[in-house]
């Protein structure tokens, strides 16, 4: 994985959902025979619990940008010291090579399921943009993607003609099924469409600022 930086003594950040909800510092231990180990991460000394099977969102930095995967717990050990033996990931994204800004929009956003190479894929839903940055979108709607997951998105507001593609990082049910609530994070993007993105959004934040010093 020399293309993405992840290798041995590799500093990672892994976000966990449920009782122990957070980020937590970590490095990985080993990858090797299929295998990727990760160290236990800990706070106070304390062993953070992981169950077989919990999903874990992994985000790193190298000099090359930021990265994230999705991934799965498949086994856990205590000896040589406690760790975690993960699902190799099938993806590794670069996200961004800088934080952005997040401003509140308000807009219509079409987004689907991404198609497989080939397939034609469903029809677009229909949501509501909750925030938007160069490196993302918040996203309010009927369909539920699942973490880890791509989108396909199309922003009739932003002065783009082609699709947007991102993979969702957070994800809030709606117990009634009616809005679920996504954190999307823009994927396979070149630089022209986020200086694009950049941009309105710069344009945006000075127009409402105008509006509100009439």
């Amino acid at each position: 994985m020399k293309r993405t930086g992840l290798q041995e003594d590799q500093e990672i950040f892994v976000e966990i959902k449920g009782a122990q909800a957070g980020v937590y510092a970590t490095n990985v231990l080993d990858i090797e025979g299929g295998k990727f180990k990760m160290v236990a991460p800990q706070v106070q000394g304390v062993t953070i619990p992981l169950n077989k099977g919990d999903n874990v969102s992994i985000s790193y930095t190298t000099e090359r940008g930021k990265f994230i995967f999705m991934s799965r717990v498949q086994e856990r050990f205590r000896e040589p010291l406690p760790h975690y033996i993960l699902q190799q990931p099938e993806k590794i994204y670069r996200v961004q090579r800088r934080e952005y800004v997040r401003v509140e929009v308000e807009g219509r956003i079409d987004y689907r399921p991404r198609p497989a190479d080939g397939e034609e894929g469903s029809n677009f839903s229909t949501g509501r943009i909750i925030d938007l940055s160069g490196g993302g979108v918040g996203i309010k709607g009927p369909l539920k993607i699942t973490e880890g997951n791509e989108t396909e998105m199309e922003i009739p507001l932003l002065p783009i003609d082609v699709p947007l593609l991102g993979v969702v990082r957070r994800l809030r049910e709606d117990q009634k099924g009616e809005a679920h609530k996504m954190g999307v994070a823009f994927v396979d993007i070149d630089f022209s469409l986020r200086e694009k993105i950049i941009k309105w959004l710069f344009e945006y934040q000075r127009n409402l600022r105008g509006e509100r010093e009439d």
